[in-house]
């Protein structure tokens, strides 16, 4: 039995390095051998070039030519990896991994969103700046050795709260208001109530009780 095989279509394949002399949305002009040629990037290389890179060009004919790699630049120069549509860089089984000798900035110009069972930071100091921040979550530890905070209002809404302190310290320039159903001071050993004037009034019964009571 013959077989017969599709003949396939004759191609002259290019291949070439030279040296980007231009880039007008999206489209090189690459300088090889005193001739131009006009190619988009291929999709593998994702290196954005520059002017001057030298790269490789390579297509099945001369009617379909690409940018394939970049293959040098002057050194010192930003390397910046960019790709048209979505992006997403995945490890199926491994661990992946961002580092920089100097900084690592991420910017996105809508929204940065970050998704995981488990979430750990360390850091030797940090600065955040944030315009509105909303905090949910079901629990909160924090352990610090000190805190300052500085704010001109801060609302504090809870079901309970509890602090315990060993010392305790709170000043109030100007008015302090506690507002509630029932008010149980108690101390081991001294109470005092001073003010230039002092006021104490009861709407039914006032009880004053005690060893010894002294009034001057």
């Amino acid at each position: 039995m013959l077989v017969t095989r599709p003949q396939l279509p004759a191609y002259d394949p290019i291949q070439l390095v030279g040296h980007v002399l231009s880039i007008d949305n999206g489209i090189c002009t690459v300088q090889c051998d005193g001739a131009n040629w006009h190619c988009a990037r291929a999709l593998s290389c994702l290196v954005e070039p520059q002017i001057g890179d030298e790269v490789l060009v390579s297509g099945p004919d001369r009617d379909r030519v690409f940018l394939l790699a970049i293959i040098a630049r002057p050194e010192n120069t930003t390397v910046t990896l960019s790709v048209t549509g979505d992006m997403t860089i995945r490890s199926e089984a491994g661990t992946v991994k961002v580092h920089s000798a100097m900084l690592t900035h991420i910017h996105s110009d809508q929204a940065v969103k970050l998704t995981s069972p488990n979430h750990e930071q360390e850091n030797d100091s940090a600065i955040m700046k944030i315009g509105q921040m909303n905090y949910l979550g079901k629990k909160l530890d924090a352990v610090l050795g000190s805190t300052n905070l500085f704010s001109n209002v801060i609302g504090l809404m809870s079901d309970s709260f509890k602090s315990v302190a060993r010392l305790c310290f709170r000043h109030v320039k100007e008015v302090d208001h506690v507002r509630a159903q029932t008010i149980d001071y108690e101390a081991e050993k001294l109470t005092r109530v001073h003010g230039g004037y002092t006021t104490l009034t009861a709407q039914e019964v006032m009880k004053i009780n005690g060893d010894q009571i002294h009034m001057s």
